[in-house]
């Protein structure tokens, strides 16, 4: 293997890695976003035919990422799945935080609507990681897609890992659509 004779040949070339044969972000974003917002309304009603009560789901962002940074931000606390698909063992990479994990919970198990939900700063429960696993396997679904758009998932998604299974799961480094749901 070669590489290129100068620094920006290789930005180049990682550029093109990152984004695709265009080279450029924003149809990759916008291919994201569009994927996005078309499972925002499949997942609004699958959660609440789940939980029983009407949820509320927005995208708050969409950008070009890295796989590793998939749980940056997700800080001490959080469930993560890989799942795969027939042409990759990575081909998603979800994780949710412990607050959205707290409000998920809340709501399964009938907590005062009232009330603010108390965030959870200890390592996950069995419940609290099925519950994650639970609403991971909404989100693949609904980011999977059917037809000619499907990403051909690997469904049911696998247990969500949480604590230092999570924290020590090595991540494939390679270019990432990040789409940011609350």
């Amino acid at each position: 293997m070669t590489s290129p004779g100068s620094p920006s040949q290789t930005r180049s070339l990682i550029i093109e890695r990152l984004v695709g044969d265009s080279g450029e972000a924003g149809h990759v974003i916008g291919a994201g976003r569009a994927m996005a917002e078309r499972a925002v309304p499949l997942l609004q009603k699958s959660l609440a035919v789940e939980l029983g009560a009407p949820v509320t789901v927005d995208l708050r962002a969409v950008e070009v990422s890295r796989v590793p940074l998939a749980r940056a931000d997700a800080g001490e606390t959080f469930a993560m799945v890989v799942v795969p698909s027939p042409t990759s063992a990575d081909a998603m990479t979800l994780v949710i935080d412990a607050q959205a994990i707290a409000v998920v919970v809340c709501a399964l198990f009938g907590g005062d609507p009232d009330q603010p939900v108390s965030p959870i700063e200890r390592e996950l429960s069995q419940i609290e990681t099925d519950v994650a696993t639970t609403v991971f396997q909404h989100v693949a679904q609904a980011l999977n897609g059917s037809g000619r758009r499907s990403l051909e998932l690997r469904l049911p998604v696998q247990r969500a890992m949480s604590g230092m299974e999570a924290k020590r799961r090595v991540l494939r480094d390679g270019a990432a659509v990040r789409m940011v749901f609350g």
